[in-house]
């Protein structure tokens, strides 16, 4: 699986080396085999003057990667590279994944009908299936609103909704890109600014509510949207499955905000302060739990105290959650991504 948002950014390089006149080659990990940085569907930009956007390694793979992208540049035929990477002979660079990595090099044509299909996807938050016939075959693109190329009988069945990422079939390599989580903070006080900056890095659609414009504004939060309404004035279909942290320090603003969060399906409900205080506007409000992804203290226990130490606790628990990870530690693990 991957981020629309990181294709999204790969696309406004293609454009900017379109614009110079740059050939420019897309660097997808197509298989991964034990440890490695990154999972498959992971991808990268190369251009003609060798500067990148992305990664895949971390950086041990690139420079040869960018080798390889030459010649497809230069030929115009894509290619699979095999790396592995416990060959420390090899590469005589003790690298620290341990696995084995198929990359996809492949020329970008903007104007080409695939890549103009790609470009209209990765500019809307919807969810994009796409694949190719390794290494040079059919490509095929499917978004709600739009299909381009010969696409499978089978790709059409995918169970997308119950999670499923990326995979191979009949000799096709295939991706899912799934538009960022939105995340809604209610509360522009001071602690919420390291939160919603950390959160925005690490992928999350942010908005912020809160009725004051004196502090809900893009001076303090430059990554978010911002609502400067009440939690009252928002209907609940405007915010369906939506990651929440809650965090007015007002209780009747904390109450309607858990109001408005219960009944509009959340996806993760975290709720800052004592348990005991959020037990107590439950059932002010006389909302049942039961089922509701309520984290309440929210946040992992790593013992924070600063704003920003709050916000990597937060924003640590809403990542485990995301990838269904328990957020507890890595050591001893054999395999970071299980």
């Amino acid at each position: 699986m991957s981020s629309i948002r990181e294709a999204r950014q790969l696309w406004q390089f293609v454009e900017d080396a379109e614009a110079l006149g740059q050939s420019v080659v897309m660097a997808t990990l197509v298989t991964v085999v034990g440890s490695a940085y990154r999972r498959p569907g992971a991808k990268m930009v190369m251009r003609q003057d060798g500067r990148m956007r992305g990664t895949l390694s971390g950086g041990c793979l690139e420079g040869d990667l960018f080798l390889h992208a030459e010649t497809v540049m230069a030929t115009g035929k894509p290619s699979i590279h095999h790396y592995d990477l416990t060959e420390d002979e090899m590469w005589g660079l003790g690298i620290g994944c341990k696995g084995t990595v198929d990359v996809w090099l492949e020329p970008i044509h903007p104007h080409a009908p695939f890549w103009q299909g790609f470009q209209r996807a990765v500019s809307e938050d919807q969810l994009v299936i796409w694949g190719a016939e390794l290494p040079e075959g059919r490509r095929f693109l499917m978004t709600s609103r739009d299909t381009v190329g010969d696409v499978p009988t089978w790709a059409r069945a995918l169970p997308i909704e119950s999670g499923i990422e990326t995979g191979r079939q009949d000799g096709f390599w295939w991706d899912v890109m799934r538009p960022p989580e939105r995340l809604i903070v209610a509360g522009a006080g001071h602690d919420a600014e390291p939160l919603v900056r950390l959160a925005s890095q690490a992928g999350f659609e942010v908005t912020v509510l809160d009725p004051r414009p004196h502090v809900n504004n893009p001076d303090h939060f430059p990554q978010a949207r911002h609502w400067v309404k009440a939690p009252e004035e928002v209907t609940p279909a405007e915010v369906t499955g939506s990651y929440w942290v809650i965090m007015n320090h007002h209780q009747r603003r904390d109450e309607a905000a858990i109001r408005l969060a219960y009944a509009s399906a959340p996806r993760f409900l975290g709720i800052l302060g004592p348990r005991q205080r959020t037990d107590e506007m439950i059932a002010n409000l006389g909302i049942q739990t039961d089922g509701l992804p309520l984290r309440a203290p929210v946040g992992l226990d790593v013992g924070a105290e600063t704003p920003e130490e709050v916000a990597v606790s937060i924003v640590g628990e809403m990542m485990a959650y995301r990838r269904s990870r328990s957020g507890g530690p890595l050591n001893g693990r054999q395999r970071i991504h299980a």
